[in-house]
């Protein structure tokens, strides 16, 4: 399930806070297996990004944490995600708070917003395959709102940053005729 020796991190900075990219956590086959489970979860449209903006639902699927580690398959998928978070980030105590799919299909509307403050956010991506014309980047902005890295959704990949680093997910381009897949792991940090 999970690749030998060829876990890759990179380090990115923005503003003075560190942005991991982190590549071949996950084998391609257990990255598949999990691609099916998620897939097939319920979704409802009931997320948005910012109060502002919350007449723009977007489909997800809400993880109980229970039954999150009580399943083996996903918790070893939990686990593993959880402890490579606690590694990038060793500052504080990381405690998850929450846990959800986030589905974008074409024609979706994302808007920059920040997650969980203080805390540490882990981004999944879940998807199989994913071609470099789809687009779906997570675009991360700078501290004076421009855009200024753009993260490829790669199948498997993780990204790790701080909760309060302005960013927005990527939507699929119209030649894409599959949902984007994240999971968004969401921590709360405690000094």
């Amino acid at each position: 399930m999970i690749a030998d020796n060829d876990i890759h991190v990179r380090e990115r900075d923005l503003d003075g806070r560190p942005l991991f990219v982190v590549d071949g956590m996950f084998r391609p086959d257990f990255v598949r297996m999990l691609f099916e489970v998620l897939n097939r979860q319920g979704f409802t449209r009931s997320d948005y990004d910012t109060d502002a903006t919350k007449g723009v639902r977007h489909w997800k699927h809400e993880f109980s944490l229970d039954d999150l580690t009580s399943n083996p398959f996903l918790r070893t998928w939990h686990d593993h995600v959880v402890a490579k978070t606690n590694e990038l980030f060793p500052g504080g105590k990381l405690a998850l708070r929450r846990v959800h799919i986030n589905n974008h299909p074409y024609g979706d509307l994302q808007h920059a917003h920040v997650d969980w403050v203080p805390g540490v956010t882990a981004l999944y991506f879940a998807n199989t395959h994913w071609d470099e014309n789809w687009h779906g980047e997570t675009i991360f902005y700078d501290g004076g709102g421009e855009a200024y890295y753009a993260v490829a959704p790669k199948p498997g990949r993780i990204l790790i940053f701080a909760g309060d680093v302005l960013h927005r997910g990527g939507v699929p381009s119209r030649t894409c005729f599959e949902s984007r897949l994240s999971v968004a792991f969401k921590f709360s940090a405690d000094a």
